[in-house]
């Protein structure tokens, strides 16, 4: 472990040194997968930085990288960590407003891109942008800007047969700056020191235990903080970061590379639940009492196993032909070797995690924030309860104000934003404590519960507070309701729209009497289907107070989607731009 080094880079140097040969990332290259080592990565970091340097990049300056996962991303941090640089990571699903914006508020003076359509993407921008010198292409034959305002030239020009080592650096030094995806406003910087993300990836790496025999498959963006850090995280311990070919690919390369950890956002985990539930309803009589029972069996186990202790013997007899039979084909999609599936960025609906906690698949529930470098809490194996994001990491200290917002003390609490002197001082306190703007519980035991965003509390007219982001995981936790998105402030009820499952709906149009092969667009205006979803809100609404009570729906045929900002890149809906881009269906329900 090399958590003596004062920076990344220095972490990453020392590693490289230590590994040599060894295989650091690995990527598909056509059909097969293709090792890249220490050494080399380590290498091509050394002669880009020599590059940069060659092209006038110095200590200080900021570096954006809009580019997808993959080895050459790594190779355009290290070389920018390495010099003193900072990095401004792009996420290739920024619309060009907001692109414009975070390069705009960054200062970035270099831009490293990948593929042509991204390069014209920051080429119809640059007029706008006078700190931005240099473009450098991470695609070898990448083609696009015309270089009119901007410098442009190829990733393999940049230090050809030259080196830099990794410069003298320290741990308050300025390593990154990541524009947080919020729900509300322009994005803002977030400042993050070396010091503050290798105090996270150390605390991180003794919470989960992780070693040099562990390897994930990468499919979230590298531009999002959790993902970042947890790379750091694997870098500093040794291990090894497979890249997903993307995420309709994302099965076949669990099975193929077999990871020991996975890091995913309930979306994903829902959209497997919804496919478990509709093989089950389909499946006969018998086979559906058979998984009922395996689904109480696996739970009734699942609450010893995350208290640590051993099964019962009548329980381990049980659960032993139920692995074969049932939890086998559960678990077989995420590979013979995971020891970690952990899932952030927004709540996990209980059905889900139960289904997957009975049938052993190893689930676990973390939280954090940008500004806390990201990981704040998180729970693993033998110290799992359901509902809570897990205890706080050994480095961090964590409290609810008196209005129940949670703070948070550590050493990975962020410098502040960028060029945001008012905003920081409202977020750390002068005491140091982050104000994380979400509403929890802490139990005797340290366990964190989130229960909503404070700034999303729902106040309706009446004056009562409603959680909308309870409501919405509660919603796409039902098979046949892919998103959901709630409104109601400062009006008389609540309202909800709703994006159906339509693969769930027409799996079971002929069951339920529903019409099976229209467009999404007919469907939600089907007056059986619209019926059918009317008696799913009305069960829904029985468990509910009446003021949480989804009192008006509608139906959508497009999904919320990042390209129109509707979600941030961890899925969660941005209310407002959603808001405005259903204005007159929002009003509509008010009216009726």
């Amino acid at each position: 472990m090399a958590s003596s080094a004062a920076t990344i880079a220095q972490m990453f140097d020392r590693q490289a040194k230590r590994y040599g040969d060894r295989a650091l990332l690995k990527a598909k290259a056509g059909k097969q997968w293709r090792d890249y080592s220490w050494r080399e990565i380590a290498d091509s970091a050394d002669q880009l930085r020599a590059g940069l340097i060659g092209i006038g990049l110095r200590a200080g300056d900021r570096l954006a990288i809009l580019a997808d996962n993959g080895p050459k991303w790594i190779v355009v941090d290290q070389a920018a960590l390495g010099m003193g640089a900072v990095v401004v990571p792009l996420y290739t699903t920024n619309g060009p407003e907001e692109m414009q914006h975070i390069l705009s508020d960054s200062g970035a003076v270099v831009a490293a891109i990948e593929g042509p359509h991204n390069l014209e993407r920051i080429a119809a921008i640059k007029d706008r942008l006078p700190h931005l010198r240099t473009l450098v292409r991470m695609d070898q034959d990448g083609a696009g800007a015309d270089g009119s305002t901007a410098q442009t030239t190829s990733i393999a020009q940049l230090g050809a047969g030259q080196k830099a080592e990794v410069c003298e650096g320290r741990g308050q030094d300025l390593a990154t700056l990541i524009y947080t995806s919020g729900t509300t406003g322009p994005a803002k910087g977030v400042m993050l020191t070396h010091r503050n993300i290798l105090a996270n990836a150390e605390a991180s790496m003794a919470h989960i235990e992780l070693g040099e025999g562990d390897m994930t498959l990468s499919f979230l963006p590298i531009a999002h903080a959790f993902e970042r850090t947890v790379h750091y995280t694997v870098f500093m311990a040794g291990g090894t970061v497979a890249y997903a070919e993307g995420l309709t690919q994302i099965a076949q390369n669990l099975l193929e590379v077999n990871p020991t950890i996975l890091l995913t956002v309930p979306r994903l985990l829902e959209v497997i639940h919804g496919r478990i539930l509709r093989t089950i309803e389909s499946s006969s009589a018998l086979r559906q009492r058979i998984f009922r029972f395996a689904l109480s069996t696996g739970t009734r186990a699942a609450w010893y196993r995350h208290r640590g202790r051993p099964l019962p013997p009548h329980l381990a007899a049980a659960m032993a032909p139920l692995r074969r039979l049932v939890f086998s084909r559960i678990r077989a999609p995420f590979g013979k070797r995971i020891r970690y599936l952990i899932s952030g960025g927004a709540p996990l609906p209980v059905e889900v995690f139960e289904l997957l906690a009975a049938a052993e698949v190893p689930i676990v529930e973390g939280y954090g924030l940008t500004e806390a470098s990201p990981v704040v809490s998180c729970n693993f194996h033998g110290r799992t309860r359901l509902g809570t994001v897990g205890p706080p990491l050994k480095n961090v200290t964590v409290k609810t104000a008196s209005d129940g917002e949670l703070l948070i003390h550590a050493e990975s609490v962020m410098a502040g934003y960028f060029n945001r002197e008012a905003e920081t001082r409202e977020a750390i306190d002068s005491e140091g404590w982050l104000h994380t703007g979400d509403v929890a519980e802490i139990d005797s035991d340290g366990f964190i519960k989130i229960k909503d965003r404070k700034k999303e509390i729902i106040v309706l007219s009446g004056g009562k507070n409603v959680s909308p982001a309870n409501l919405e995981t509660r919603l796409v936790a039902d098979p046949y309701i892919a998103q959901a998105c709630v409104f109601g402030d400062r009006r008389k009820h609540l309202a909800a729209l709703l994006v159906p499952d339509f693969a769930t709906l027409r799996d079971q149009a002929r069951t339920k009497g529903l019409p099976a092969d229209a467009a999404p667009e007919l469907l939600v205006g089907d007056p059986q289907v619209r019926a059918f979803y009317q008696r799913k809100i009305r069960e829904f609404n029985k468990a509910l107070s009446d003021v949480e009570a989804i009192a008006a729906f509608t139906l959508i045929a497009s999904s919320f989607s990042q390209e129109n900002g509707e979600l941030t890149p961890t899925m969660k809906v941005r209310r407002r731009v959603i808001a405005i881009h259903y204005e007159r269906q929002i009003e509509a329900m008010y009216r009726n």
